[in-house]
């Protein structure tokens, strides 16, 4: 399959191959020199997560506080 390189350096990875190896948006590709050109590899672990899949990082451990609850104003400071 054939891609052109636009003036920028970039390149469109056509939908078909996307779809094949799982590539969207926010998916890291490893690019290796090869013989008269490069490979790409998908690298899984940079890929994107949802934010359901983030539940939990910030390390809080108080109480879970509806959104009802949360009054914006309460935390707003001036500069």
């Amino acid at each position: 399959m054939i891609v052109t390189v636009s003036e920028k350096g970039q390149l469109v990875i056509p939908a078909e191959i996307r779809r094949l190896l799982g590539i969207t948006p926010g998916t890291r590709l490893n690019l290796l020199p090869d013989a008269g050109g490069f490979r790409a590899l998908v690298v899984d672990a940079g890929k994107t997560k949802c934010a359901a899949d983030c539940i939990g990082i910030s390390g809080y451990s108080g109480r879970t506080i509806p959104v009802e609850e949360m009054d914006v104003a309460k935390y707003a400071t001036k500069p």
